[in-house]
């Protein structure tokens, strides 16, 4: 397990990181980056239609690109900026079809995006991974979470194959729209969290 402990005084680091707030970008996030982590040889997102389409509606999710935002300490280095990111049908534990994997370089508080190989469209369930593939020690590039807690968890680290769901939400989100078309739900998890979390 990838885990450096901090000091205390971190926590009291809380910078926006800014969205687009678009109704074509899927988060669970709450809109705050306030936490990072190293832990873990695989993190990310997973993303259930259900929870922002809870009538059902879309069979699928047309992916544009995702974004993962990231969160840089000076305190603590980064060996290297580039991680490899991967778009994957499926759930963590069931992974399918990897619509991208591709090199990507981080940057502090702002998105890099991965694009997906080819047009594609989703299940009901897919997910959106990090992997620090260049920073087998420090497992570098630190991804950004938010700090109130998960509605559903979602985002995950995977460590010696064991899915560990994170108790907070990772800064990974998805642009696109559900198949067939419908309109995103005013209600979605992120939007709850946000509004009694503060």
């Amino acid at each position: 397990m990838k885990f450096i402990a901090f000091s205390a005084s971190l926590l009291a680091l809380t910078l926006t990181a800014l969205a687009s707030g678009t109704d074509d970008l899927l988060q669970y996030d709450d809109g705050i980056a306030d936490w990072f982590t190293f832990e873990g040889e695989y993190r990310g997102t997973w993303f259930n239609l259900e929870d922002f389409y809870p009538a059902v509606d879309a069979t699928g999710f047309v992916v544009n690109y995702a974004e993962v935002w990231f969160f840089h300490v000076s305190t603590q280095p980064w060996d290297t900026s580039y991680f490899i990111g991967e778009i994957t049908d499926g759930t963590p534990d069931s992974p399918g079809t990897v619509f991208a994997h591709d090199t990507g370089i981080a940057t502090h508080l702002s998105p890099s995006y991965i694009y997906p190989m080819a047009p594609c469209t989703t299940s009901m369930n897919f997910t959106v991974t990090e992997i620090p593939q260049f920073s087998p020690f420090l497992g570098a590039p630190s991804v950004a979470s938010d700090l109130s807690p998960a509605t559903k968890p979602r985002s995950f680290t995977v460590t010696s194959s064991v899915i560990d769901f994170w108790q907070y939400d990772f800064l990974i989100r998805v642009n696109g729209y559900p198949t067939p078309p419908v309109e995103l739900a005013r209600t979605t998890w992120a939007s709850l969290k946000a509004t009694f979390s503060q």
